[in-house]
């Protein structure tokens, strides 16, 4: 037993189960994005803590860790990146590709057949990283967190 409550004594905010833990709490999710976005919302519906997608049976598919809508309906989905992982073939950072690919992805069930493309609602993907994802040579704060966030509305990530 003393070694379950030492496994969570370590645990951060990184950890995948704490961060699906923190951001369940409506508060917390709300704050967060109000803050990372600037923009007010008035609250948000969870739709799926953890949602696999796997568009056919020969795709790649994904696991997405909280996915919420808010009372615009405008979709977000939070991502925790603790790695900066390379294509170990090209030496190319995957996140700008997976962040791609997880947008793509996420859009797929928000339109029914015959829908016209204009009732698309608004996505954001957004990684919270505990890594420079955009190599601006600062040093990483263990408080501070670089924060990107992929959306069509934006034409460049946000710098710093």
């Amino acid at each position: 037993m003393q070694d379950l409550a030492k496994k969570f004594e370590n645990l951060t905010i990184q950890s995948d189960f704490i961060f699906k833990k923190v951001m369940s709490r409506k508060r917390i999710c709300i704050h967060l994005l109000e803050e990372l976005l600037q923009i007010k919302i008035a609250d948000i519906n969870y739709l799926e803590a953890e949602k696999s997608l796997e568009p056919d049976y020969t795709s790649r598919g994904i696991r997405l860790d909280i996915i919420v809508e808010d009372d615009k309906n405008t979709h977000y989905n939070l991502e925790m990146q603790v790695k900066n992982n390379k294509n170990p073939h090209t030496k190319a950072f995957v996140l700008p590709k997976r962040s791609r690919y997880y947008q793509a992805l996420l859009d797929i069930d928000l339109l029914q057949q015959g829908q016209e493309y204009d009732l698309l609602p608004p996505t954001y993907v957004i990684f919270i990283c505990v890594f420079d994802f955009l190599i601006m040579s600062t040093p990483l704060k263990s408080v501070a967190l670089k924060i990107w966030s992929w959306s069509f509305k934006m034409k460049q990530p946000p710098c710093c």
